[in-house]
């Protein structure tokens, strides 16, 4: 185990290195004394009938003294130390006159006023060979050498040194990494705390449970004081979930198990919240434990029923939006008298429904604004123009009146108004009470400039059919047509939706 330098005498830089490094992890340089160790030195004084003893432990530069008997000086300087010579031979040092080594001539304890003579010491040994300093006992006059059983006595007495500078080492390293481990929880709470998230820790042999993060936001206010067992926990989550998560908590302890589990709790005001569980069985001092996490999902799941509802909502319009595709498809091509009309026909409805569900798609795709299908209506036919406040409609009758103003406008730019340039179109709608004092939707279309107007149509095509069929079916509501000498007033009324905002 000895690395000695040859030629001066003293541990090489390494293992130096090595041996300070040892002797800084017992930090015992800058301790109080220790009772057990002034206890050791005593008696080592009482068995040696010596006026001097104590423990010396040898830093860099320093031979620092613990718990010394009959000294007043608490170090010296390591070059002349006594205790010094054992850290490269390993072995006790005695010595019968110390006057007579010439190298211990510097020593303060030797010229000083301790006048030490006779010097016997035992060399403090760490678990990894490394020797911090000593354990030894000194006259002030000289003695003769040290039998084999005192010898012995005094090694002894470093084993037991050291064995209690080990202790005070083992509990110094639990108490800092207590204090680490507490640090580190503060923190985790913090961090829990901080991302909504609450930790738990559950003895499953006495049921009780230790709680930290975000507990409290997820299971109740009260939950620090009134949560303290599993059956109070149990008792709050939902009567539905309960038999799951006692499952999951029972499935955890079986090996490459996890606990997990998706619940809802109800908490005493009556707000249900949904929770997700994480944990991990493990055996806490010799105890079967239950350790994890609770994150609320309360948002994400309202937010997933949300999309459930509205993916559904959106199947149910796009089946009616096809059907009603089918519907227009079929009927114009009834009517149409040859693949031309056919198509501008199609062409035009195919515009007036995309003009109501891209009205819809700029807000919730569920209800629309009236008076932006007629502002759109405008862009394709300008001399049309609009009063009224705005509505908002449904889906369908979005989509109804948005048919029912093209085939208006369609047959006013072939037939009506919209023929000349002088023509012009008013649309008016206002909201009136009816005769039982429901509002109802009253809507007049009138042309006005365009070529003299005959009577009536003696026959209606599909697309006067289409319009009959959006307003008595779909909008539940009637229409009047009035062809006078000036053009076509149409007037239309219709239930007020019960959902409505004015602008």
């Amino acid at each position: 185990m000895k690395a000695v330098d040859q030629r001066t005498g003293e541990l090489e830089p390494k293992m130096e290195v090595e041996r300070l490094s040892t002797l800084g992890n017992y930090q015992l340089l800058d301790d109080a004394r220790k009772n057990a160790f002034d206890r050791v030195t005593r008696l080592v004084a009482d068995i040696f009938a010596a006026p001097i003893a104590s423990i010396s432990l040898v830093a860099k530069d320093r031979e620092f003294f613990k718990s010394p008997v009959g000294l007043d000086d608490r170090q010296t300087d390591r070059e002349a130390s006594l205790c010094g010579q054992m850290i490269e031979s390993r072995e006790p040092l005695i010595l019968e006159d110390v006057l007579a080594e010439s190298r211990f001539a510097g020593n303060r304890l030797v010229s000083g006023n301790s006048s030490i003579r006779f010097f016997a010491g035992a060399p403090l040994i760490a678990p990894n060979g490394m020797v911090l300093g000593g354990l030894w006992f000194a006259d002030t006059v000289p003695r003769s050498g040290l039998t084999d059983s005192q010898l012995n006595q005094l090694t002894s007495m470093a084993d037991i040194v050291m064995s209690e500078l080990e202790l005070n080492r083992e509990i110094h390293l639990r108490e800092q990494a207590q204090k680490s481990a507490a640090i580190d929880r503060s923190n985790l709470d913090l961090t829990l705390a901080l991302s909504d998230i609450a930790s738990f820790r559950t003895d499953l042999e006495t049921g009780m449970i230790e709680w930290g993060g975000a507990y409290m936001k997820i299971w109740g206010e009260d939950a620090g004081e009134a949560l303290t067992q599993v059956e109070d926990a149990l008792s709050r989550i939902h009567p539905e979930d309960r038999d799951s998560v006692t499952e999951a908590m029972g499935a955890a302890a079986a090996p490459g198990e996890k606990f997990e589990a998706r619940f809802r709790i109800i908490l005493p005001s009556g707000e249900i919240r949904w929770v997700e569980g994480y944990g991990d069985y493990l055996e806490s001092n010799g105890r079967p434990t239950l350790t994890g996490i609770n994150k609320d999902i309360t948002h994400s799941v309202d937010q997933q029923e949300q999309l459930r509802l509205h993916t559904r909502e959106l199947h149910h319009r796009l089946r009616n939006l096809f059907a009603t595709l089918q519907s227009i498809m079929m009927l114009t091509r009834n009517s149409a008298t040859s693949i031309d009309d056919y198509i501008e026909r199609i062409k035009n409805r195919l515009s007036a429904l995309n003009r109501a569900q891209h009205i819809l798609l700029d807000t919730n795709f569920v209800t629309g604004s009236f008076a932006a299908l007629v502002r759109d209506l405008c862009k394709t036919y300008p001399r049309v123009r609009w009063f009224g406040p705005d509505i908002i409609l449904e889906e369908n009758a979005m989509v109804s009146m948005s048919l029912v103003l093209n085939e208006l406008a369609t047959n006013a730019a072939k037939y009506g108004a919209l023929t000349t340039d002088t023509g012009l179109v008013k649309i008016k709608w206002t909201i009136l009470p009816d005769e039982d004092g429901q509002d109802v939707v009253e809507l007049r279309w009138l042309e006005s400039g365009g070529p003299q107007s005959g009577p009536a149509p003696a026959a209606s095509g599909f697309g006067s059919s289409l319009i009959d069929h959006s307003i008595t079916r779909n909008l539940r509501g009637e229409i009047d047509r009035d062809w006078t000498p000036d053009g076509l007033i149409c007037t239309i009324r219709f239930p007020a939706p019960d959902e409505k905002e004015y602008r």
